[in-house]
């Protein structure tokens, strides 16, 4: 897919988990994220996206700071203030935290607070501001443990999660959200949701389910994915992120439900987790995994 195409599509908040992969591994994907964050603080007209051409994003480093071009004369800058083409950002100490697929990230925030990034994930804070207000931008997923304090917030697509010193772990990737509480309580803003969470909660699917978490951290913590009466072709998108492959399905209907887990050190016995609940053949194909079923008679 060509850069343009798969630029137009991320504006349009319409890439699926293949093309998400893609548009990560762009060279100026960074500098594409910033220019989004950025254009979230001004408010922008009405627009039509047919015929608008996407360009180039020019980033000049230099040891006093970091200025940043950004030559939209595309939908991009329609987002912002139509008839712009040209937009000066200085460096504001945004601070952008990436885990690319199969690698985990551990990052302390300017408070000491502790964040554990999953694989195909990011965090963004400002560190000027910081001391002001406690404010994360998550796009993926992550467990967050934070020191005590003044509010702190965690702002997705889907919701914001706040707290004032806890241990919770937030999932937003495409349509879903999921918050989790492991220790002291998290207030949940979805979708005109208000929600708050006690250890042992989770919010799912817009709903608060008590009492049903008996553990002390997510278990990707540990390299393990565990997964209960999920379609298999989330746990799939999951095992992607985790061994950085493409998986493809023939035969078996994805949509089925999978209980179970596997672990992210070993890719020859997470796939054993994966086929033998459902009787699947495996191949491997360099970067490709191909899962087969049984043809139907």
């Amino acid at each position: 897919m060509e850069k343009s195409e798969l630029i137009k599509k991320w504006l349009d908040d319409n890439l699926n988990p293949e093309e998400q992969k893609l548009f990560e591994a762009l060279e100026d994907y960074n500098e594409l994220i910033q220019l989004s964050d950025k254009l979230k603080q001004f408010k922008a007209p009405d627009y039509k996206s047919d015929g608008v051409l996407e360009n180039i994003v020019a980033t000049k480093q230099s040891k006093k700071g970091k200025l940043i071009s950004f030559n939209f004369i595309s939908k991009i800058a329609a987002i912002f203030v139509i008839g712009f083409s040209l937009f000066y950002f200085f460096k504001d100490n945004d601070t952008r935290i990436n885990a690319q697929a199969a690698n985990k990230i551990n990052a302390k925030l300017p408070d000491n607070s502790e964040v554990r990034i999953n694989a195909l994930s990011s965090i963004s804070f400002n560190e000027k501001t910081w001391k002001q207000s406690r404010e994360v931008s998550l796009k993926g997923e992550a467990f967050f443990k934070v020191a005590k304090g003044s509010k702190f917030n965690v702002h997705t697509s889907n919701g914001t999660v706040t707290v004032l010193g806890t241990e919770f772990n937030v999932k937003n990737r495409n349509n879903d959200f999921e918050v989790i509480c492991y220790e002291g309580s998290v207030l949940i803003e979805s979708n005109n949701i208000s929600e708050i969470l006690a250890p042992g909660d989770y919010f799912k699917s817009g709903k608060v389910i008590s009492n049903k978490i008996n553990t002390s951290a997510p278990s990707w913590i540990n390299n393990e994915s565990s997964f209960t009466s999920e379609p298999f072709i989330k746990v799939l998108q999951e095992f992607e992120r985790q061994y950085d492959v493409k998986v493809k399905v023939k035969n078996m209907d994805t949509s089925l439900l999978f209980t179970g887990k596997f672990i992210h050190n070993d890719i020859e016995t997470a796939l054993k987790a994966l086929t033998l609940p459902f009787n699947l053949v495996s191949e491997q194909n360099n970067n490709t995994i191909i899962l087969k079923g049984e043809p139907k008679k």
